[in-house]
């Protein structure tokens, strides 16, 4: 926000910390509304107990928003997502549940934590000001680097949910279209019953993807450039910065 003046938002919320940097960063300044976590279908279970859990700690008003639209079905249509994949499962998973924010909320503005760090300016064209589903969207923290943004998440008061530990990321969603070598055997070890619902799935495809039947399957790839969409709704996609940084 320097040099900014914003209007009133909404601050998209996952439970990370470039999420929790802007909610912070807009309730100090007297701009947040309430913060908005997406319920996409296939977080990790205690994903939603985390995002109330920080938000009753900072007496933000928190509001869920639910897709309409089915993992599964996709999977069973398309097979499990990659790269080249990753903006169509979004905009199932959130792009259908930031409609459902546009009905409830009409003229309503969102914040979004996407910062201009070298992971995301590899991922695309990133500006501070967007729009998706219809639904004007902002960007706070835009400037700031990781080491800023870790610092001012940590003596906010904020604390890693347990998903970080275990996957690297904040768990709202797990589409796998931008998974990691072992994070598939990460999921499985962590979340057992997550791991057999996706062997499950995949083996029910198989015949019909033999190429796509295994959950994070396309970390071989190249991580293509994000949409507009893409890099507002899904902060972490391709990122992973986690972890504070060591200082020595």
């Amino acid at each position: 926000m320097r040099g900014i003046s914003y209007p009133k938002c909404y601050a998209l919320f996952s439970g990370g910390k470039d999420s929790f940097s802007t909610a912070k960063v807009l309730d100090q300044a007297g701009k947040l509304v309430a913060c908005v976590a997406l319920r996409t279908g296939i977080a990790v279970p205690e994903w939603e107990d985390s995002v109330r859990i920080l938000c009753d700690k900072n007496n933000w008003p928190l509001e869920f928003y639910t897709t309409t639209e089915s993992y599964e079905d996709f999977v069973i249509r398309y097979g499990f997502p990659g790269p080249t994949k990753h903006s169509w499962i979004m905009q199932k998973l959130k792009g259908r549940a930031v409609a459902q924010f546009r009905k409830y909320r009409p003229g309503a503005i969102l914040a979004s934590g996407v910062r201009l760090d070298e992971s995301v300016k590899r991922l695309g064209n990133v500006r501070p000001v967007g729009q998706w589903e219809g639904v004007p969207i902002l960007a706070p923290i835009f400037d700031w680097t990781t080491e800023e943004t870790w610092a001012f998440a940590l003596s906010g008061g904020y604390e890693r949910p347990e998903a970080y530990s275990n996957l690297q990321i904040s768990g709202d969603c797990l589409c796998g279209a931008y998974a990691r070598e072992g994070e598939y055997e990460a999921l499985k070890f962590h979340y057992p019953d997550l791991g057999r619902s996706m062997d499950s799935l995949g083996e029910s495809i198989k015949e019909r993807h033999p190429k796509r039947c295994q959950w994070g399957w396309g970390w071989k790839q190249e991580v293509t450039k994000k949409t507009t969409a893409e890099q507002f709704g899904c902060v972490e996609c391709g990122q992973r910065d986690m972890f504070e940084p060591v200082i020595a």
